[in-house]
């Protein structure tokens, strides 16, 4: 008897030590998996909204990766169409854009994300419009990037972005090592 309890607790061990393994294993997985949409949606849905803003061409393309509350909520793409951006004078017609993503978090369980990203948007290049060629300066305006704290949130399977909050303003200069980060007050 001494020796099938003995026999039962090894496997019953080695059973529950696999147990846990293999569930780490596939948390792990849906992590990754889940990190992996989210920083696509980030990348791409975060260039999408600089290229609207910039360019006011195609912002359909917005639904897919920003929320509805959102995109209605966002004050840039609302000044983009209605005229009051400062990129309104001017057609853009290329834009160098960087992100950098240093911090990001989603439980497998969760239906949220957090983010904090860098975004820059180093050159812009493009002309006045030519009916206020004689308003407007010529140059035109520096993008005011920053870090942003973003909030995710899955929509049955896909991640759309619901929540953006500046955090520092990043003050774009004509040297790379020049940039600074100022808190947003």
């Amino acid at each position: 008897m001494k020796h099938i309890r003995k026999l039962i607790w090894f496997i019953a061990s080695r059973l529950i030590i696999a147990c846990i393994l293999i569930g780490m294993l596939i948390c792990a997985f849906f992590m990754g998996l889940n990190l992996a949409n989210v920083y696509t949606v980030l990348d791409e849905g975060l260039e999408k909204r600089a290229d609207v803003i910039l360019t006011r061409d195609d912002a359909e393309e917005l639904n897919k990766y920003f929320t509805y509350d959102f995109l209605n909520a966002d004050v840039a793409l609302s000044g983009a169409f209605d005229g009051t951006s400062v990129y309104a004078d001017y057609r853009i017609s290329d834009f160098e854009y960087e992100l950098k993503i240093e911090k990001m978090w989603s439980w497998p369980w969760d239906n949220y994300a957090t983010c904090t990203v860098v975004e820059r948007i180093p050159v812009i290049n493009g002309s006045v419009v030519s009916s206020r060629a004689s308003e407007v300066p010529k140059e035109i305006p520096k993008w005011q990037g920053g870090r942003y704290n973003l909030t995710l949130v899955r929509d049955g399977t896909k991640w759309k972005i619901g929540g953006m909050q500046q955090t520092n303003i990043l003050l774009e200069s004509d040297h790379d090592d020049a940039d600074l980060l100022m808190p947003v007050d």
